[in-house]
């Protein structure tokens, strides 16, 4: 272990190189810079860590973008993705030989003849759905596609395919038919019920339902027969009031259902619509203007919010950036214009550190004179002189001649 140096050690010792000292000098005279600390966090790490941080705000403000636009994005899908299905099953209705169209229509009226005066229940209640012969049968009917039907309702822009049954899977991806009530073929004394969600998140549905009004058209397009109905009854029910739903003698009728108040789904809204004739060329006109549905003024409020989140982080990261830059050239400038950290006290190389400079001129006047007090006196130099081991005048054998 090194000893500190003395006044003495530092007259006499030779320079070293700055980097062998505790405090490094500057070759110019410039400050002393502490050394570097080998413990502690190191600084990138640290500095990440803080990016993180300021990155956190902008993180979160974009995930709630995200949650915001959800819902829009999952209803435009699902309405499309529903809306394609109808389509699609119309045009395999169209592919099919008409021998087994009019089979198929055949086989569902005879059901509807037969089909026995029973208790209609609530579509919503499990009840509704036994496992029995008579279910089965009834899903027999009108099979030809995965799709029973097709039901479109031009003022509200709804084209949805029709399936067998009311189950939770069913109505969260169209239109359910009520086990128990006619097939939606038409035909004199039939009731047949179908049944729509409202307020479900990722589909509209059934929603825009209550904008019917009496004399408003609906269309259903099933095995190749496409049926026209004018709505002549709107009421609200409980869900065990359920009369309604009975067969009319000598009516052809179709009733929609929907849950309702939106949101609490207490009470049930029931449209019915009774069958009119049908004018082919204004029935395509108007089953082609249902589509596409316009955009909902929820989803219009939602992507505005979305909107407005994103310019709000896009002009917050564009201030972020200018100011880490603008700080980066001040930082930049302040290192070439400003001395070290501890420029305020400049050094001298010592042999085993470095001493003030102001310690130096204060200590100088002693210094000074413990150099002249180490000085040889002048009889002491001719006596080294003469003695030395290059004197000419002393002959190889130490003696004079």
């Amino acid at each position: 272990m090194g000893q500190t140096p003395t006044v003495v050690d530092l007259l006499d010792a030779p320079p070293r190189d700055d980097a062998s000292s505790g405090y490094s000098a500057s070759a110019q005279g410039g400050g002393a810079q502490p050394p570097e600390k080998s413990g502690g966090r190191p600084s990138g790490t640290a500095n990440r860590g803080n990016s993180l941080i300021s990155l956190l705000p902008f993180i979160l403000a974009l995930a709630g973008a995200l949650v915001l636009a959800y819902p829009v994005l999952a209803t435009q899908h699902n309405n499309a993705r529903q809306q394609a299905i109808a389509d699609q099953y119309q045009a395999q209705m169209d592919s099919v030989s008409p021998d087994v169209l009019a089979a198929e229509l055949a086989s569902a009226d005879a059901y509807n003849q037969e089909l026995a005066s029973s208790p209609i229940l609530d579509p919503w209640l499990d009840q509704q759905r036994p496992d029995t012969p008579q279910y089965q049968a009834y899903l027999a009917e009108l099979d030809l596609d995965e799709v029973m039907a097709q039901i479109v309702i031009p003022k509200i822009h709804v084209d949805l395919p029709i399936y067998h049954g009311t189950d939770a899977d069913t109505l969260a991806h169209g239109v359910g038919h009520l086990f128990g009530t006619a097939l939606p073929v038409g035909g004199t004394s039939t009731h047949s019920v179908l049944t729509g969600h409202t307020g479900l998140g990722s589909a509209t549905l059934f929603d825009d339902l209550t904008e019917l009004e009496e004399g408003d058209a609906f269309y259903i397009t099933v095995a190749g027969r496409t049926l026209k109905y004018e709505v002549n009854d709107i009421r609200v029910v409980l869900p065990t009031e359920t009369e309604s739903l009975n067969k009319v003698p000598g009516e052809d009728l179709v009733t929609l259902i929907t849950c309702t108040p939106y949101g609490i789904n207490t009470h049930r809204l029931l449209v019915t619509g009774t069958r009119v004739p049908m004018d082919p060329v204004q029935a395509a006109a108007e089953k082609a203007a249902a589509t596409p549905a316009p955009m909902r003024p929820w989803m219009l409020w939602l992507i505005g919010a979305v909107v407005l989140i994103l310019s709000v982080l896009a002009v917050s990261a564009g201030r972020a950036a200018w100011r880490h830059a603008k700080r980066r050239q001040v930082a930049g400038a302040e290192a070439r214009t400003e001395p070290a950290a501890h420029g305020d006290i400049t050094s001298v190389p010592t042999g085993e550190g470095t001493v003030p400079e102001d310690l130096t001129e204060f200590l100088s006047p002693y210094l000074e004179a413990m150099k002249d007090q180490r000085k040889p006196s002048a009889g002491t130099q001719d006596k080294a002189v003469s003695s030395g081991p290059n004197d000419e005048s002393q002959s190889p054998s130490g003696k004079h001649p």
